[in-house]
């Protein structure tokens, strides 16, 4: 192999999931959910917190420093959920971080399960999607202005308010 190609092989395999993916409730491009958190820290160069005595292996929140809106939870182990919080990433219904409450509605149609959200006021909500029920979905979190702030997508913990909970 030539060294420019083992090069750009390499570059390729480093660059984030963010760079050239979309955002499904199966992972984000080659970071998926169900990945083991070592293996996505590997191949994703994802910072594990160190345990705080708040956060432990149990559940924490890994992250890059140059993916800021990016933020990935692993659960004994395991990658269960990724969150977008802003940039242009978009879901594979076209939407992202910046898109209206109609927007979502329009795109999902009867299929979105519409929730009070639990720190703000009304019109602010969550619009969840389960594409396998209970089990893998993505949530839209909106604000009282009626625009995505952030988007989960994964497994249960897409319903998790406060990190791990």
């Amino acid at each position: 192999m030539r060294p420019w190609f083992l090069a750009l092989a390499l570059a390729l395999s480093l660059c984030g999931p963010a760079t050239a993916s979309v955002l499904t409730p199966e992972g984000l491009g080659r970071l998926t959910v169900g990945m083991t958190e070592t293996e996505a820290a590997r191949r994703f160069a994802l910072r594990i917190p160190r345990d705080d005595g708040v956060s432990g292996p149990e559940c924490r929140i890994l992250s890059r420093k140059d993916w800021p809106s990016v933020l990935v939870m692993s659960e004994a182990g395991r990658i269960t959920r990724i969150t977008l919080r802003a940039g242009g990433v978009r879901t594979d219904a076209g939407l992202r971080v910046g898109s209206r409450e109609s927007e979502v509605r329009r795109a999902y149609g009867a299929k979105v399960v519409v929730t009070a959200h639990k720190y703000e006021d009304a019109p602010a909500r969550y619009l969840t999607v389960w594409t396998v029920p209970g089990q893998r979905g993505v949530r839209y979190e909106t604000d009282a202005r009626g625009m995505v702030r952030a988007i989960h997508a994964g497994g249960p913990s897409i319903e998790y308010v406060e990190g791990c909970s």
